[in-house]
């Protein structure tokens, strides 16, 4: 009797091994840029007029926000003139947050930022392209967010269609106000705000 119960217990730890062993492990996380690097990757797609922010929470994050299956990134950065530079360095200075209120020409708009603490820093997006994704050297493409409030980022999740999965949207957190989302319109090939709580 002792001696069957030991053969199903070996067997029985047996079939555990093999199932443990046939478990794949999850991908591991790709580490998060450095301040450094981020600093060196900002100079290279968007010029020298940006910089990071000191003390800023989350100076960057990565998900999918296009759509396309490649890792894209949003940065925090800082600029006093973030239009210079956007031909040279091919990026499109955008704002999704006047636009919702009908005064999305970033020309004009730019200037509504000098009087507000929570505007004073840009959103930089970059698209990623190819194995090295948001990290390539040609990225396929990129924008400046200029007058978004926050004072934190985030990745969420918003549903923008009942029969559709969840997009990945930039969770932009105003501690004192409200969250909201920054989010790619694949469709209409642009950016929008939307004012509301979205899930992380």
């Amino acid at each position: 009797m002792h001696s069957m119960s030991r053969v199903l217990w070996c067997l029985g730890f047996a079939v555990a091994a093999c199932i443990a062993a046939g478990q794949t492990q999850p991908a591991a996380t790709p580490p998060q840029a450095t301040p450094a690097e981020l600093t060196s990757l900002i100079k290279q797609q968007f010029g020298p007029t940006f910089t990071l922010p000191a003390k800023f929470p989350t100076l960057v994050i990565t998900a999918d926000f296009d759509g396309d299956g490649v890792e894209d990134a949003a940065i925090v950065a800082s600029s006093t003139e973030p239009f210079p530079d956007s031909y040279a360095f091919k990026y499109k200075v955008i704002d999704p947050y006047n636009a919702y209120f009908g005064m999305g020409n970033p020309s004009i708009s730019s200037s509504f930022s000098t009087v507000d603490p929570l505007r004073d820093h840009d959103l930089l997006i970059i698209f990623g392209a190819g194995p090295e994704a948001w990290r390539s050297a040609t990225p396929k493409d990129k924008f400046v967010v200029i007058n978004l409030p926050f004072d934190d980022i985030a990745v969420g999740r918003m549903l923008i269609k009942k029969n559709k999965p969840p997009i990945f949207v930039i969770k932009a957190r105003e501690s004192q106000i409200m969250d909201s989302a920054v989010w790619w319109d694949a469709k209409k090939k642009r950016w929008k705000w939307e004012p509301g709580n979205v899930h992380n």
